[in-house]
C-alpha cells in the first residue's frame, strides 16, 4: 500500500515518540498562578530566542494574535493589515467581536507591504475618523506562498509606525521558518515590533500551543486578557514539555 504525504498544512504533522515520552514526564504545577515551571521554562526561553523580555503560553495562535490586538488597541480603533493575512481570513472575525476594532487592508505583493503604502494609510487625526492604533505584519505570510517579509522592509514599515505613533504586532506563526531560510535570526525579525506571536504546532511540530513575546510590564495584562479569553490552564507543564524541540535551535 503507497503512502501519503499530507500537504495540506504543517499543523498535520505529529508529536514523534520522544517528543510524547518528555510530554509524559513534565513537571508540572498550577499555570493559572504562575506556578507550572516547564511552562515558566518555555516562556522564558521564547523570550530569549525573539529578544523580547518576557512571553507567555497560550493555547493557539489565534489567541496569541487576539490578546495582542485587544492589548494594544481600543473599541473604535483601526488596524492596519495586508489584504491576505491570517488575522482578516481566518480568525472567525475575532478583531471585531472581541476588541471591537476595524481592519484597514491594503493589497500587498504576495503578501508584503511597502512603507509608503502604510504612510498613506494611517489615519490623520480628525475627531470623525477611526484612529490608526496598529500595524499587524504576517512572517511568513500564509496567503503569499510562505513569502519571508524583508527585514528592511519591516523597519522601514516600522519606522512610519513609530513616528505617527503606532504600534506593531508580527503573526510570527511561521517565524522559525522565515530565520532557516534567511538565515536571519529570528530576534532580529521580532525587534521592531511592540509584541511578536509564533506557534509550536506549526513548523515546530508540537501537537498545541502558541507564544506572545513582549515587555515584562506588559505581561499581567496579557495574562489577566488570557484568563477573559478562556485561555487560562492549569497544568499545562504536559503541553509545554514540548519545548525541547527549541534544544536545537
Amino acid at each position: 500500500m503507497k503512502s501519503v504525504i499530507d500537504l495540506r498544512s504543517d499543523t498535520v504533522t505529529r508529536p514523534t515518540p520522544a517528543m510524547r515520552k518528555v510530554m509524559a514526564e513534565a513537571e508540572v504545577g498550577d499555570d493559572v498562578f504562575g506556578e507550572d515551571p516547564t511552562v515558566n521554562r518555555l516562556q522564558e526561553r521564547a523570550a530569549e530566542l525573539l529578544g523580547k523580555e518576557s512571553a507567555l503560553f497560550v493555547p493557539s495562535g489565534i489567541m496569541a494574535n487576539q490578546l495582542a490586538i485587544r492589548a494594544l488597541t481600543q473599541p473604535g480603533d483601526e488596524v492596519i493589515l495586508e489584504a491576505q493575512a491570517h488575522i482578516f481570513h481566518y480568525e472567525a472575525g475575532a478583531g471585531g467581536a472581541l476588541s471591537g476594532v476595524q481592519f484597514y487592508c491594503l493589497p500587498g505583493v504576495r503578501g508584503i507591504l511597502k512603507a509608503d503604502q502604510v504612510a498613506e494609510a494611517i489615519r490623520t487625526d480628525e475627531y470623525y475618523l477611526p484612529p490608526t492604533r496598529l500595524i499587524c505584519l504576517e512572517n511568513t505570510h500564509n496567503r503569499g506562498g510562505g513569502t519571508i517579509y524583508p527585514l528592511e522592509t519591516i523597519r522601514a514599515v516600522a519606522k512610519v509606525a513609530r513616528s505617527r505613533g503606532v504600534a506593531m504586532h508580527l503573526d510570527g506563526a511561521r517565524i522559525f521558518n522565515a530565520s532557516a531560510a534567511s538565515g536571519i535570526p529570528a530576534a532580529d525579525y521580532a525587534k521592531p515590533f511592540d509584541t511578536v506571536s509564533f506557534c509550536l504546532s506549526k513548523g515546530l511540530g508540537a501537537p498545541v500551543g502558541s507564544m506572545i513575546c513582549t515587555t515584562r510590564n506588559r505581561i499581567p495584562h496579557l495574562r489577566r486578557l488570557r484568563r477573559m479569553f478562556g485561555g487560562g490552564m492549569r497544568q499545562a507543564g504536559i503541553l509545554a514539555a514540548a519545548r525541547h524541540i527549541f534544544d536545537s535551535i
